[in-house]
């Protein structure tokens, strides 16, 4: 009987604070009625009592979404934050995209009972016994596309250390919602003819959001290589695919991009730049890496090949422009061949946050 309360107990809790899948579902049913959740993609609003956002909760919110991003040449933030307090968080603010909702149980103000009217009196007792439980989320709740954190604790110092001990899972959760918005709004209308055509001429499937060109498509016995671009007035986001086939005796020169503390990524992107990104009216002008600050490697499995991210700075050899880039490095064992692609852009005096975004939600879409 005591294993039948303990179970019963557990099917309870979930459905009342985490997994809450009917509740979801019914809230499903009617997201045509909602607004449209408004605000950029990596916008977000953190609701909480004002003391308590002054303390330890509110700084390790900020340090966990306030956090840097890494690879781009000005400092730039994950998210942009904008503080709220629950007595201002009125109808129009409550159709943000991106909101954290915070509080603790022992704190006594207008504004934190204003935020637990958010749970029955049987879930704050549940929150209150089982100190395991610190978070719910819930979407389309104000707003259709729109995802709500609550976060929770006895006190300020439970809720601190949960923050704290979870904070990779926090980050991670917004930022795979903004990487689906990204990825939605840039492949609503795609560029089929160019896709085709690459996949005619180097058997690789990509897709293309709408505005690129084809700026250079090579396959040849001296190479294989294509680069799209999307020209702006004000900046330009480039993809760029260099393959060739690496045989037994070649095999090992491969490895060596694993083995040797990833030199050979810096010596096979040079050889990329010399022949293919030259300057077209300066031959003696092409694309290198900035040696500034240290470009940032790890082994991966992209897709079931092995391979190497990479992410760092890019610059002109004559130092006249520079910007940040991503690339993998993909080894195919059923054909034996390499692959480099990079997205890149170059976007003087503007944020490029929101445009390595889109140049990476691009790159996984590559497909040998």
């Amino acid at each position: 009987m005591a294993i039948i309360r303990f179970i019963s107990k557990i099917f309870t809790l979930l459905f009342l604070l985490l997994g809450c899948n009917t509740e979801e579902k019914s809230q499903n049913i009617g997201t045509s009625f909602l607004p449209k959740a408004a605000g950029e993609n990596s916008e977000m609003l953190i609701v909480m009592d004002s003391a308590t956002f002054q303390r330890g909760v509110g700084r390790s919110l900020v340090k966990t979404y306030g956090s840097f991003v890494s690879g781009l040449p000005q400092p730039e933030r994950k998210f942009d934050l904008r503080y709220i307090k629950p007595r201002n968080f009125n109808s129009i603010l409550k159709n943000a995209k991106n909101i954290v909702i915070a509080f603790t149980l022992d704190r006594k103000s207008v504004d934190s009972d204003i935020l637990k009217k958010n749970f029955n009196e049987e879930s704050l007792i549940r929150i209150e016994n089982d100190t395991s439980l610190f978070y719910y989320t819930r979407r389309n709740q104000y707003a259709n596309g729109q995802v709500i954190l609550y976060l929770f604790g006895n006190n300020e110092q439970q809720l601190i250390s949960k923050i704290n001990k979870n904070q990779n899972f926090l980050l991670n959760f917004f930022e795979d919602e903004v990487k689906k918005r990204v990825s939605r709004d840039i492949f609503k209308k795609l560029e089929n003819n160019l896709s085709n055509k690459i996949y005619e001429d180097h058997s690789i499937k990509i897709k293309i959001p709408y505005g690129y060109d084809l700026a250079k498509n090579i396959k040849d016995s001296n190479g294989n290589f294509f680069w799209l671009r999307q020209l702006e007035l004000d900046y330009e986001k480039n993809i760029f695919v260099y393959y060739e086939n690496y045989e037994k005796n070649k095999l090992a020169n491969f490895y060596n991009i694993f083995n040797d503390e990833n030199k050979s990524i810096v010596q096979l992107r040079d050889k990329i730049s010399k022949v293919y990104l030259k300057d077209s009216e300066n031959k003696n002008v092409y694309m290198t890496l900035q040696d500034v600050y240290p470009i940032q490697y790890q082994n991966i499995v992209f897709k079931d090949n092995i391979g190497v991210e990479a992410f760092g700075l890019w610059k002109l050899s004559d130092i006249s422009a520079g910007g940040p880039f991503k690339t993998y490095v993909i080894y195919d064992k059923n054909k034996k061949r390499a692959y480099y692609i990079e997205g890149y852009v170059f976007a003087p005096g503007q944020k490029k946050r929101d445009l390595m975004l889109e140049i990476n939600s691009i790159l996984n879409t590559f497909e040998i």
